[in-house]
């Protein structure tokens, strides 16, 4: 890959600068905008999770991803309702359905600290071979834009996480919280910022030969 094929972007003034590939930062862009223009009100996402299992995430790659998330996610929305009967609720209560989603993700592999491994829920304890101080980490960034006109955004996380944990290969799910120590971006009020941060997975770090997958990058499908 040639300079040509990469923009420097700091996600921050102050903070670390990343190459970015430009195919990959022109499909963000698109799913972006696509979001924005399609969705009443798009929220956006950035969740973590970890490949525990490199051979078993095969098999749901293999199966389509990104679909597999989509069918999960009703499933979680599908228990709520279960668990919510339509009595139960009040007038002032919000409905929660599943919400129409747009994906980008990226997997990377890098060795690190425990403390960055685990995060900050303790989420993935320490079961890996140390090396040379650091553990090794193959995870993936997940971007999720989803339409919470008719669900509460401050609640998707949880069932997006819990969609994540229910595919196999994959455990520990957990989000990356914004700046402001929020759970999402509103695209209809912080568009740019939200972009210029999804630039991350686009990056051109962490793609190391550890990583047993051919395509390491992709995102939805959007007409």
């Amino acid at each position: 890959m040639s300079k040509a094929d990469t923009i420097s972007i700091k996600m921050t003034p102050k903070g670390r600068g990343y190459k970015i590939e430009n195919t990959k930062q022109e499909r963000i862009e698109s799913v972006f905008a696509h979001a924005k223009d399609t969705m009443t009100s798009p929220c956006a996402f950035h969740l973590i999770t970890h490949i525990h299992d490199a051979e078993l995430f095969r098999t749901t790659k293999s199966k389509g991803f990104i679909k597999s998330f989509e069918r999960a996610l009703k499933r979680q929305y599908k228990l709520l309702a279960q668990r919510e009967p339509k009595e139960g609720r009040t007038k002032t209560k919000r409905p929660q359905k599943c919400p129409n989603t747009i994906i980008a993700y990226s997997i990377e592999y890098k060795l690190t600290s425990q403390k960055d491994v685990d995060g900050k829920e303790d989420a993935y304890k320490s079961i890996w071979e140390i090396t040379n101080g650091k553990l090794p980490f193959l995870h993936i960034h997940f971007y999720v834009i989803a339409d919470c006109n008719q669900t509460i955004p401050q609640n998707f996380t949880k069932h997006a996480m819990a969609a994540l944990n229910e595919l196999d290969g994959l455990r520990a799910a957990r989000y990356a919280k914004t700046k402001d120590n929020k759970k999402y971006k509103p695209l209809n009020t912080d568009y740019d910022d939200a972009v210029l941060r999804a630039f991350y997975i686009g990056k051109v770090e962490q793609k190391s030969s550890e990583i047993p997958y051919r395509n390491t990058f992709d995102t939805s499908k959007i007409k």
